[in-house]
């Protein structure tokens, strides 16, 4: 399998989001992916809140799984499934964005272990609403995306 890197892998993380109806939904956007790290926004809006006006934990916890699994594909490949995540919520998140920041921990080759952090983007500053753990995993399916 190739490594997914520069413009190619923003392209290529792009048409995935773009071919999943939530994510599309939510507004998800790639802004950068390397395998130094992936950057996920998606707009804060009023229907992706709970009742008291915070971004919905689902929203969030989607976001996290997109980041963890694109770092996934950075080092193992664009065929890959997450196995397992975890997300630890830190503050409630409001502001004008969602920005989740993934990174690798460690990779073999058939998993990875990623992290992300997740921001809520307020007046052009970034603070840390939740954080998250995940085992990335590759996988006998075509990519998605149409590559």
């Amino acid at each position: 399998m190739t490594a997914l890197n520069g413009a190619e892998a923003i392209a290529f993380a792009q048409s995935v989001l773009d071919s999943q109806p939530f994510s599309v939904l939510v507004g998800a956007r790639v802004e950068a992916m390397s395998p130094a790290g992936v950057v996920v926004r998606v707009p804060f809006r009023r229907d992706i809140t709970q009742h008291h006006g915070f971004a919905h934990g689902g929203v969030q916890a989607a976001l996290a799984d997109i980041a963890l699994t694109f770092m996934g594909a950075a080092a193992l490949g664009p065929s890959v499934l997450t196995s397992e995540f975890k997300i630890n919520f830190v503050r409630p998140g409001v502001g004008e964005a969602l920005v989740a920041r993934g990174s690798i921990i460690s990779a073999g080759k058939r998993q990875a272990v990623t992290r992300c952090d997740i921001y809520a983007v307020q007046n052009g500053e970034e603070k840390l609403v939740a954080t998250a753990l995940g085992t990335i995993v590759t996988a006998d399916v075509p990519p998605a995306g149409g590559a």
